[in-house]
């Protein structure tokens, strides 16, 4: 239960901060995918079903806040999280190369996500326009502060992780 609201309250924290906080710190007109950090370290870290859990909850509070329907965003953070969540098998928590590249992946997915399902049904199909000016700029941006944001998870994660041990023993 502890793990829930935990992980309940990192993603109202990281949802807050992409919002508030970094919607003032824009590079070449991008915020970084707070959220995409948070599922796919959760998944990485965790295994696919938490991704897939951690991924559904931020997009479906991404949906009730700005979505035009109700499951576009959830839909695509849930596919981001089971998908890095399947680089749980070859996770080591020294590494951070390889969270760091599964974060830029999961970040890549659901850009070309959103442009299929955002702008290329509404007939705007210059790829190379989009590619260039939101979803390059935005992994960049994204790796950047998952670099420094990463590890956090990680630490919260082994803390809640020791925690329960814990109470199991007791």
């Amino acid at each position: 239960m502890k793990k829930v609201l935990t992980y309940g309250a990192l993603i109202l924290v990281f949802f807050l901060l992409q919002c508030s906080f970094f919607s003032h710190l824009r590079l070449a007109d991008v915020v970084p995918n707070l959220l995409i950090i948070l599922t796919a370290s959760i998944a990485i870290i965790n295994g696919s079903l938490e991704g897939c859990l951690a991924g559904f909850f931020s997009g479906l509070l991404l949906d009730l806040v700005f979505g035009p329907y109700i499951g576009m965003y959830a839909l695509g953070y849930l596919i981001c999280g089971y998908l890095t969540g399947i680089g749980n098998r070859v996770f080591y928590k020294e590494d951070i190369t390889f969270p760091i590249l599964m974060i830029a992946a999961a970040d890549l997915l659901y850009g070309f996500y959103m442009y299929i399902f955002g702008f290329m049904i509404r007939g705007r199909l210059n790829i190379l326009f989009y590619i260039r000016r939101i979803i390059l700029p935005e992994v960049v941006y994204t790796v950047i502060i998952a670099i420094f944001l990463y590890r956090l998870i990680l630490m919260i994660s082994e803390h809640q992780q020791k925690k329960g041990s814990e109470n199991l023993i007791a």
